[in-house]
């Protein structure tokens, strides 16, 4: 009888346990959040809720409970634009003139009370619309070594980097939010890369530095060490914002954080476009790395996450930005599903979708289905 009831009692044991692993692999499996620290984001933009407070306020407050219940619980939301206006109430920056309201602070408001955490988004460089502070200093715009403009400030000039992390800092210390978000946080990578920026004031710069003027170098390749010099030098001074927006940050009367939209690859950025997100998440001032992995390909999404992971492996979160509808990719439903599970199969942290204009009722309802229901908010 006591040798009967020890074969029960094994295989009653071996079932048990065959039940408990057969759930966590299933839970690995799913694509939706398996906990409450999985971020599961999206990018998105003031424009995609439109101008009139009234109507803009109702499209928030829809569009927040539909990300509720889908289970996204984190907004990254455009507050500086490429054209340089911001979306808060500022003393210090040019708002946009279609928005006379406080539409972060409404924003703000309704993602609070719904639990949603909310970076807000800085276009850090971009200053399209040469307005208000930069109107006033056209010489912080970056220029061409034959004289073009781009709408885009230099980051080789102190004074630009100041202006800039005041943005952020303004912003941190009038509104309730514990992240900063940093995008376009680079030199431009259009019209064409390598464009860093040749005005009088950055070639005197780089004179003092390394002896010579930049205009003057004959060869600009590789192979000479004076061409390597100028692009890492101005990298470091994309660097040095990252760095000193950290020091700024840790003045402030509350832990803030910040997260990063980077280019997929570390290597070829740090080069092109003097981004040198590995040194940022090594050097501890990256709290969130969003490599932007805008493509239908999953082999390429696999790779370029798997890479990034492994940079921020213990010292970042890493959400690898999925595309829906981006100049790179249209996904589908299923191919968003495929690519958070490749995410979460290689130890990434969450996905941030690109953007709340593209995560249409299609996707919702994808997302929503794999979801456990919440009483009271899914249905």
């Amino acid at each position: 009888m006591k040798r009967t009831s020890c074969r029960f009692w094994k295989a009653g044991a071996a079932l048990l346990a065959w039940m408990f692993f057969s759930h966590m692999a299933l839970i690995a499996q799913t694509p939706g959040p398996s906990s409450k620290s999985e971020v599961l984001g999206v990018w998105s933009h003031p424009g995609f809720f439109g101008t009139d407070e009234r109507e803009a306020t109702k499209k928030i407050r829809a569009t927040l409970d539909d990300y509720v219940q889908s289970g996204i619980n984190t907004v990254i939301l455009l507050i500086k634009g490429t054209n340089g206006y911001v979306y808060y109430q500022s003393r210090i920056g040019t708002k946009d003139p279609a928005f006379a309201w406080d539409f972060f602070g409404v924003f703000l408001k309704e993602a609070r009370a719904r639990n949603i955490t909310v970076h807000p988004w800085f276009c850090v460089f971009n200053e399209g619309a040469i307005a208000g502070e930069v109107r006033r200093h056209p010489e912080w715009l970056i220029r061409s070594p034959e004289g073009e403009m781009v709408g885009e400030v230099n980051p080789a000039l102190p004074e630009v980097r100041a202006y800039e992390i005041s943005l952020m800092i303004e912003i941190l210390k009038q509104y309730p939010v514990d992240w900063v978000h940093l995008d376009y946080i680079r030199f431009p990578s259009s019209p064409r890369e390598v464009y860093f920026s040749w005005d009088p004031r950055t070639r005197a710069l780089f004179k003092d530095h390394a002896g010579l003027d930049p205009i003057e170098m004959k060869a600009r390749d590789s192979g000479n060490i004076m061409w390597n010099e100028w692009i890492e030098w101005n990298a470091g001074h994309v660097t040095a914002f990252v760095r000193e927006l950290k020091a700024e940050v840790a003045k402030l009367d509350r832990p803030v954080k910040i997260s990063a939209a980077v280019f997929p690859s570390a290597d070829e950025a740090k080069v092109l476009i003097g981004q040198d997100w590995p040194r940022w998440v090594k050097e501890g001032w990256i709290d969130m790395l969003c490599p932007m992995l805008y493509t239908n390909h999953s082999g390429f999404f696999e790779k370029y996450t798997r890479r990034a992971v492994e940079v921020g492996r213990g010292k970042s979160l890493v959400c690898p930005g999925i595309g829906i509808g981006t100049s790179h990719n249209q996904n589908t439903p299923q191919g968003m599903l495929d690519q958070m599970t490749l995410s979460r199969k290689l130890g990434g942290d969450g996905v941030i979708f690109f953007s709340s204009a593209s995560l249409t009722a299609d996707f919702l309802k994808k997302l929503k289905e794999t979801r456990a229901p919440v009483p009271g908010v899914n249905k």
